[in-house]
């Protein structure tokens, strides 16, 4: 199985962070509230176990697909494996690892080389591979793998990124494919970009 086209045609084209502003079907969902790096990490991890309870409902399988810059030495590459194993992801044989280019802003600078990882998990993984997310930014909390977390459904074309703490993006071809959680988890969305939503989806 070729999981790299996969999550590469999943949504018509390759994603790369802030899917939110580069996909016109696209929701944006606020995670954490002020409080300690526990409670933060608490609170965005059980509203956006709500929201991808919803979207993985009735899948066994997860597909996951994994990128940070290449490490300087092996050592650093060992050390996010460990933090991986320690949330309970083990990467399984069955996998693809491409290396990838972070495209720059600044014209003159030449980019960073990425590694990739795409495999698939049980949904019952689901909470700690939003764990590995989610705790990005979040002071001395651990595990902490310091990579992107994708977490893709293939059978209904939707990707779910979240970035760190404060959101997650979920993007998708078909406006009717979000639609149902752009009404039930309105309470979520982000009220900032809450306009272009709007202009996607209609008036709540």
């Amino acid at each position: 199985m070729d999981l790299r086209k996969q999550t590469q045609e999943i949504v018509g084209r390759k994603y790369r962070y802030a899917l939110f502003y580069n996909f016109p079907v696209s929701l944006r969902f606020e995670l954490s509230e002020g409080s300690s790096p526990l409670g933060q990490a608490l609170t965005a991890l059980r509203k956006a176990t709500v929201i991808c309870d919803e979207i993985f409902a009735g899948e066994e399988r997860i597909l996951v697909h994994l990128e940070t810059y290449a490490p300087l030495s092996r050592f650093a590459l060992r050390t996010m494996l460990r933090e991986l194993q320690a949330a309970g992801i083990f990467i399984p044989k069955n996998r693809n690892v491409w290396l990838d280019s972070e495209e720059q802003t600044d014209a003159d600078d030449e980019g960073e080389a990425l590694i990739n990882c795409a495999f698939e998990a049980h949904t019952t993984e689901m909470q700690n591979l939003l764990w590995c997310a989610i705790t990005t930014d979040l002071g001395p909390l651990r595990p902490k793998p310091r990579c992107r977390v994708y977490l893709l459904n293939p059978n209904k074309g939707i990707v779910v990124h979240p970035y760190d703490d404060r959101g997650m993006d979920v993007v998708s071809r078909s406006t009717s494919t979000l639609a149902g959680l752009y009404e039930r988890h309105s309470g979520l969305l982000l009220s900032y970009d809450i306009e272009a939503m709007r202009k996607t989806f209609g008036q709540l």
